[in-house]
């Protein structure tokens, strides 16, 4: 006996919701009674990608199906269209139908999606203001329509509202985001006609996003002004300026800014004013050069500069800290921290005013000043020139991890020499073969092969004063499969050559230093 099929049809819509829009179709081939029952599901969604780019096709299932939507007065909860591109078929087929699916009140979701790279917009009708049961507004690629002063935007219950590549006008913007009490998620991405961005008196706003990489530098910027006291994550990546000085985010705990502009006032709010912040993440922004950050919640801290900075840092219970930058800085590190985690990242070194001593004494302090952390230290491309003496080095620093990068040259060994006045690090690898299948250059295959032959040396053989420090040292490979490291057979101390790394395995070398102890924690 078939007892789903004598459902009501409000449950087997509900059943049918579960399924894609193509699974939910199919079910019409159980019987005569199920012929239009998954073409019927208060769910509408369809990908032209789905029609092998039959847009013709597209268009016209879409158009039957949704007749039979509204003959039958089924009201549509959630209508999903993604297309390929605007064009004047798209605009006649949408122009018609966003109207009645909207004015049958029954909307929740929707979402409509252009994902072609063309610099046309599709302007949605004014109607779709008026759907004031939508939770869930997403467009790619469209215009929302100027509002006028005395214009009402319904979205009572909206709680997702999600633009990219969307033209819209401040003015536009500010109304709607007046018009949503309910308000917990907002995301803008590569939006036009904004310039000065108000999130005002969202009282249930959770998380807000905005990334526009195409303001040029040329550009001011463009504003931004929150004010949600209940907000937990800020994300804004673009030629911005940060005016919330004055702001108090109790419940902030996560916030990302990219080249944003900032001052020395905004680390006042990141040390005062925001007190469950628990991940910081400032990447290139600028307008300070000094800073100082106070902080008992952060927990991940990474920032990341083009230029030189001076900075303290006292964060009492982090447990990771990342520096991105091609300029050594100068950080004071304060923690009470019991176990944390660094990675020091020095890309290219482009300063025109390198100074190959003082850069040396300065990545001397960091590495010092980070020693009760786990440090790990990549270097993407070491400088041509190294101090000639090594006067003013405090004792080297234990290192957990040390990669190199970059292109090599004749300048390595010495530079590696010199770098082991600062640092001894427990594990080496080198980009070279730490990444799958890359192609090896001949630079690349000489810097492998001296730290090859120069670590895994004989005792008596050695000739640079940190070699007579190593105790054992041992080649490992990843194990893609076990997903583990294990030692490389064939790797003792007479040896001294890479294995034939026929797999492209990972490898990397392990280091045992004598008197670890007071190197540590120095």
């Amino acid at each position: 006996m078939d007892r789903i099929s004598n459902l009501p049809q409000p449950i087997l819509h509900h059943i049918l919701s579960f399924l894609s829009q193509r699974e939910a179709i199919q079910t019409c081939v159980l019987s005569k009674s199920w012929r239009y029952r998954g073409s019927t599901r208060p769910y509408f969604e369809f990908r032209e990608r789905c029609f092998n780019a039959d847009k013709e096709t597209f268009l016209s299932v879409m158009d039957k199906i949704l007749h039979r939507y509204h003959d039958q007065k089924i009201s549509v909860q959630k209508f999903l269209v993604e297309m390929s591109m605007v064009d004047s078929e798209s605009i006649s087929f949408l122009e018609k139908w966003i109207p009645l699916v909207i004015l049958n009140k029954g909307v929740n979701t929707f979402i409509l999606n252009f994902l072609s790279y063309t610099s046309a917009h599709f302007a949605l009708p004014s109607i779709v203001y008026k759907a004031e049961f939508l939770k869930e507004l997403n467009l790619k690629r469209c215009k929302l329509s100027q509002l006028n002063p005395l214009d009402e935007v319904l979205f009572k219950h909206l709680q997702k509202l999600s633009l990219t590549y969307v033209y819209i006008a401040d003015e536009t913007f500010e109304k709607i985001m007046s018009s949503c009490p309910l308000i917990e998620y907002v995301n803008l991405e590569g939006c036009e006609g904004l310039k000065n961005i108000k999130v005002n008196k969202a009282h249930k706003l959770k998380n807000f996003d905005f990334d526009d990489y195409l303001i040029s530098k040329e550009e001011d910027g463009l504003s931004i002004e929150i004010d949600a006291p209940t907000i937990e994550s800020i994300s804004i990546m673009g030629r911005t300026n940060w005016f919330h000085h004055h702001k108090n985010f109790p419940y902030l705990k996560y916030l990302h800014l990219e080249n944003v502009r900032l001052s020395t006032k905004s680390f006042d709010n990141f040390s005062f004013d925001y007190p469950c912040l628990e991940e910081l993440e400032l990447l290139f922004c600028h307008g300070f050069e000094e800073f100082r950050l106070l902080s008992r919640s952060i927990k991940h801290l990474t920032i990341a500069v083009d230029r030189s900075i001076k900075a303290a840092i006292d964060a009492t219970n982090i447990l990771h800290f990342g520096f991105i930058s091609n300029f050594l800085p100068s950080i004071s590190f304060r923690t009470t921290s019991s176990k944390w985690k660094s990675r020091i990242h020095l890309m290219d070194y482009v300063d025109v005013h390198y100074d190959a001593s003082s850069s040396f004494l300065k990545l001397n302090e960091l590495v010092k000043a980070l020693s009760r952390s786990e440090i790990s230290l990549h270097i993407e491309d070491h400088p041509l020139v190294v101090p000639d003496t090594y006067t003013g080095f405090n004792k080297p620093v234990v290192v957990e991890n040390l990669i190199f990068g970059g292109h090599s040259s004749s300048s390595f060994p010495t530079f590696l020499n010199c770098l082991f006045h600062i640092c001894r690090p427990k594990k080496i690898g080198d980009e070279s073969f730490l990444v799958e299948e890359i192609e090896w250059e001949r630079e690349d295959e000489q810097r492998a092969e001296f730290l090859c032959k120069n670590l895994l040396m004989e005792r008596e053989m050695r000739r640079y004063f940190w070699q007579q420090d190593l105790e054992e040292v041992s080649m490992e490979a990843f194990d893609r499969n076990g997903r583990k490291w294990h030692p490389v057979q064939g790797t003792s101390l007479p040896e001294c050559a890479l294995p034939n790394n026929q797999l492209k395995q990972n490898l990397r070398f392990r280091l045992k230093w004598r008197e670890l102890s007071y190197l540590a924690f120095t």
